[in-house]
């Protein structure tokens, strides 16, 4: 009987050490849908207005400095030619910039009429172009030694952020992200979530 027992307790003892191993090993996460990287990408782009804020209002040209670098930071990520870290150690991280490269790679995944896609590619033309001019901006603001004429250059990055997120108004707009949003239905006509 003892002889019988002893393959049934083997066979136990591996199948518990093989699920301990089952659970120890990583999940691989799921890829974050369209839809959950163009909402992520949009909040990325709303905090970079609120850092050209901060700047446009700094009270000295370190504190405005500091929010430009933030800023480049954001708009370029950690593998970019301006990038300086500021505080501890993170983990790379993509910039806007870089993201609008994948942009229309991300609508690629996703059926689109035809007028949508042309509307779409447009959007993605004009985000990137305002995105380059907002850069450019904060790097002119950055090499500023006068308070004055770096806030004048951030008031420009603030405008070309808000030319690329494109919040509509009575009067026409030239497309951006919130035509992107809009044609996903992550917003409706009045630019709340539906």
């Amino acid at each position: 009987m003892r002889r019988q027992r002893r393959p049934v307790i083997v066979a136990l003892a591996f199948l518990t050490i093989l699920s301990g191993v089952t659970h120890a090993l990583p999940v691989r996460a799921q890829e974050p849908s369209v839809e959950e990287r163009l909402i992520a990408f949009s909040g990325r782009l709303k905090l970079s207005l609120s850092i050209a804020s901060f700047a446009i209002y700094a009270p000295t040209i370190g504190d405005l400095h500091l929010h430009a670098q933030q800023l480049v930071n954001l708009l370029e990520g950690t593998r970019g030619p301006h990038y300086v870290r500021l505080a501890e150690a993170q983990e790379a991280e993509r910039g806007l910039r870089s993201d609008m490269g994948d942009l229309l790679k991300w609508f690629g995944e996703v059926p689109l009429e035809p007028e949508a896609r042309v509307r779409m590619a447009a959007a993605t033309r004009n985000m990137a172009a305002y995105l380059e001019y907002a850069l450019n901006s904060a790097l002119f603001a950055l090499k500023s030694r006068r308070l004055e004429p770096a806030a004048q250059e951030m008031l420009k990055t603030h405008a070309f952020l808000a030319a690329a997120y494109e919040r509509p108004s009575g009067v026409s707009s030239v497309p951006g992200l919130w035509t992107v949003l809009y044609l996903f239905e992550l917003v409706d006509a009045a630019g709340e979530k539906p």
